[in-house]
């Protein structure tokens, strides 16, 4: 198994607070989703979406998995990407995080190539952020042991799992002025894609 080569965009959350399906976002005609997932191909040979609802992703050439654990939260969607990763590591991102540096990304495969860790996550502000990040298939007992407890906590996950953080100064350097852990929760928010894409957005 190759240590690179899986990069997952988690979909299942319910966008209450958005009021519709994020994943149907539209930008230049094209949908954000697909967008996201264009770029990542660059340096992944395979692009997964990981979902509650497989119906909703009709529409797309990427291979979906069904969450193997439903409504449990990202802990649930990276515990079932990393059982059907293809690599060691698995890139993990959200169809809601619209800004991907590639350059970044591949900064985060040097620390891994370079330490003996079992995935790399970001500070931002005090705060770790724990999508845009990578995760190991040798963290699966770790994800399985705080599930079995019905614990949704995916920073418990973290904090017991061989961890490199990396700090805020570092990430901005990748990231020309923009925060590369932008999400999408409002419709306010997506007045960011304006400036990011320079275009009007559909939904």
């Amino acid at each position: 198994m190759k240590d690179f080569g899986s990069a997952v965009i988690l979909c299942g959350g319910k966008s209450s607070r958005m009021g519709f399906d994020k994943s149907t976002i539209k930008v230049k005609n094209k949908f954000l989703i697909d967008i996201i997932a264009e770029e990542l191909k660059q340096i992944f040979e395979s692009i997964v979406l990981v979902s509650n609802d497989l119906d909703r992703f009709n529409h797309t050439k990427y291979l979906v998995m069904k969450d193997i654990i439903e409504n449990s939260g990202p802990i649930g969607a990276i515990y079932t990407a990393l059982k059907g990763a293809t690599s060691k590591y698995v890139f993990i991102t959200a169809c809601d995080m619209p800004i991907i540096s590639l350059d970044y990304i591949k900064y985060m495969m040097d620390i891994i190539k370079s330490e003996n860790v079992q995935g790399v996550v970001s500070y931002n502000s005090k705060y770790i952020e724990p999508l845009y990040a990578f995760y190991s298939i040798d963290m699966i007992d770790t994800f399985e042991k705080e599930l079995k407890k019905n614990n949704y906590k995916l920073h418990d996950v973290i904090k017991n799992s061989k961890m490199y953080y990396i700090e805020e100064t570092k990430w901005r350097e990748y990231c020309n002025g923009m925060d590369i852990f932008t999400n999408l929760n409002y419709k306010s928010d997506l007045t960011a894609l304006k400036n990011i894409f320079m275009e009007d957005t559909e939904t």
